[in-house]
């Protein structure tokens, strides 16, 4: 198993538009246009640590984010605020395209892990999973 040794909020940006334009394909994407709505995901029966539960409590709560849609430089400097520790896990789908921009749903783990413990690295782009 291959293991990651690095993230930062440039690798962690940069595997979020490789997801991205796994879903889309050959459509020409303007990534000013593109809206996040980030959606935790709260695993039961998974133990959390100090920074999961400041995450999940402050930057990730529904207060903070629940109506929100967040541009990528938002959403990176939200989500990869503490890197190297990011969500273990991201589930990136396309939500729906309209004049106002391309909305894409962001389900994430509210577990935070150092880049060797991420999920999803045999996509080439951890911890992201485009969901088709």
């Amino acid at each position: 198993m291959i293991k990651l040794k690095e993230m930062n909020k440039s690798i962690f940006y940069d595997n979020l538009l490789v997801t991205i334009t796994e879903i889309m394909g050959n459509k020409k994407l303007d990534e000013k246009s593109f809206r996040f709505k980030i959606i935790p995901v709260y695993e039961k029966d998974k133990s959390f640590n100090g920074l999961d539960n400041q995450m999940r409590l402050v930057a990730l709560s529904e207060k903070n984010v629940g109506n929100r849609l967040l541009t990528i430089q938002e959403t990176v400097n939200l989500v990869a605020c503490q890197s190297p520790f990011v969500p273990i896990w991201i589930n990136i789908s396309l939500n729906e395209m309209s004049e106002q921009g391309t909305i894409f749903n962001f389900e994430t783990s509210l577990r935070f892990r150092k880049p060797s413990q991420l999920r999803n690295v045999e996509t080439g782009h951890p911890p992201f999973k485009a969901i088709m």
